[in-house]
């Protein structure tokens, strides 16, 4: 086989491997765009979205602002309670 020859042999694979290439890039990627009507615009047309109720509760600030009244409340007096024993925890950790 000539040089020349083997440069067209060489040249045909490579064509033809491309070709090859290219045929399954096109069938494998653009076809089932292609089929399903590519990219339509009716498809991409925007709806109105109704929401029936809303997804967060509204707050109930009275019921929260007991609910910290009542806890103060209840802090204190356990503060009360256990003042002696936290006046000794104290001392002996020589605070």
């Amino acid at each position: 086989m000539s040089p020349s020859q083997r440069k067209t042999t060489l040249r045909m694979v490579i064509g033809s491997f491309v070709a090859g290439a290219g045929a399954m890039v096109l069938v494998g990627l653009v076809a089932p765009v292609a089929m399903q009507g590519g990219l339509a615009m009716s498809d991409a047309a925007a709806s109105a979205f109704v929401q029936p109720e809303p997804i967060i509760e509204p707050l109930d600030v009275a019921a929260i602002e007991a609910q910290l009244a009542k806890a103060d409340t209840e802090m204190l007096a356990m503060r009360e309670t256990t003042a002696d024993e936290v006046a000794t925890l104290a001392r002996l950790a020589g605070r």
